[in-house]
């Protein structure tokens, strides 16, 4: 059929698309172009042959590494036999550094204290000391105690058998110290060979006091 037809009488006509044609033909050249660009982006993807043998080629790398290399092998013991040191739990920096032992609460500290002072008062006690070095010592020891009641008298503290004991030894100390006190003076007016102001009084008290302090040093030392 011929695209076109002439009249001698009038103008050449040519056959025109419609608009669905034109539409179709549009949408055809868009598919085209994905198409060419997804063809393109694939040529650039992918892998072709054959894979390679990776054990193979690093084969070298598993011998030479002394990690996976296992000549000689030790037991868990023998390691720690000939590479571990003991503890040093003679060391008190290891025991206060690494063990982290538990702090010692405020009353523990001042019982320390009054520890020390009851200590002395044991000493002179034992090495019969002067009526001066005596009652030093008993108010020495006198002076913890005080500072003890003062800040745990109304505490948990208080219900301590330490701290009853501590107590319990300062009123006998200050007693005995009163009583050789008085021996020491009236021995100027009156006989001091019978009686409580006899040094064989004096003595056995001494000796009763000497067993309360030792008893309280054994409370002290059991909670601490």
């Amino acid at each position: 059929m011929p695209s076109g037809f002439c009249r001698q009488d009038g103008p050449v006509f040519e056959d025109k698309p419609s608009k669905m044609e034109v539409f179709k033909e549009k949408i055809k050249n868009v598919k085209n172009i994905f198409k060419k660009k997804d063809t393109k982006n694939a040529q650039n993807q992918g892998y072709y042959g054959s894979l390679p043998d990776i054990e193979r080629e690093f084969s070298y790398k598993r011998d030479s590494n002394p990690l996976t290399k296992s000549k000689d092998t030790k037991t868990l013991e023998e390691i720690n036999r000939a590479n571990l040191k003991d503890a040093p739990f003679d060391d008190p920096l290891f025991l206060d550094v690494i063990v982290k032992k538990q702090k010692a609460s405020n009353y523990i500290n001042d019982v320390q204290r009054t520890k020390n002072a009851i200590t002395s008062l044991k000493n002179c006690i034992e090495t019969k000391g002067d009526l001066q070095r005596f009652n030093g010592c008993v108010n020495l020891v006198d002076l913890y105690v005080r500072n003890l009641k003062g800040k745990y008298q109304n505490t948990e503290d208080a219900y301590r058998t330490s701290y009853r004991e501590i107590l319990t030894l300062n009123y006998h100390a200050k007693i005995l110290g009163n009583l050789k006190y008085d021996a020491n003076y009236y021995a100027r007016y009156v006989p001091t060979e019978t009686g409580q102001y006899s040094k064989t009084n004096i003595n056995f008290q001494e000796q009763n006091l000497l067993k309360k302090i030792n008893k309280t040093l054994l409370e002290i030392n059991s909670e601490t």
